[in-house]
């Protein structure tokens, strides 16, 4: 039998505790809870007619967070993602990229529903409304002084009241067109 790793502290033979040591490790570096702190700062949306409700996820990207309540209100135009699968954007660019440069926090390529995120690359923000939905440009990007797009974005937010509609709603963007949506603040 191999000798304990002094580095990890378990014996390589012991699989069980060489699965539960990788499954904490990777749990505590790479989820996002699925849990929404209950002080967590709400934002409101509203598109064609719709309402729905979300969190900014503060502890995991607060430079971020703080960015885009500052910009609040903010009207703009969505339309459907054409390499994000199943998610929407706001065509105008939120203004964002002056505060934050392209420093992403809390950095994922897959999104859940309900995901909003940030990409400094392209100036977007874009909100995940399906399972389908992940950052998958079919070339490299770059930016203007050359940088190359990561293919990563910060989650900064989650959609937590009506996500159900406004998966309709995204739907709906890629037969009617742009539609406008407004952002703002819950006090």
């Amino acid at each position: 039998m191999a000798a304990k790793r002094s580095d990890i502290g378990i014996d390589p033979e012991n699989k069980t505790a060489q699965r539960q040591m990788w499954d904490g490790w990777w749990y505590d570096r790479f989820e996002i809870p699925n849990t929404i702190p209950t002080d967590a700062p709400r934002i409101a949306m509203e598109m064609g007619g719709e309402s729905f409700g979300a969190v900014l996820l503060d502890k995991l990207a607060p430079k971020t967070c703080k960015a885009f309540w500052d910009v609040l209100p903010y009207t703009g135009n969505m339309i459907h993602c054409a390499w994000f699968g199943h998610a929407a954007f706001y065509l105008d660019r939120v203004p964002l990229l002056d505060a934050l440069g392209y420093e992403l926090e809390n950095r994922f390529q897959r999104l859940s529903p309900g995901d909003i995120v940030w990409d400094p690359y392209i100036e977007e923000v874009t909100i995940a409304y399906g399972r389908n939905a992940f950052v998958n440009f079919p070339t490299t990007i770059y930016t203007a002084d050359g940088r190359p797009h990561p293919n990563q974005v910060c989650i900064f937010g989650r959609i937590v009241d009506n996500l159900d509609g406004f998966a309709v709603m995204c739907k709906r963007l890629r037969y009617e067109g742009t539609k406008a949506m407004t952002t703002r603040q819950v006090p």
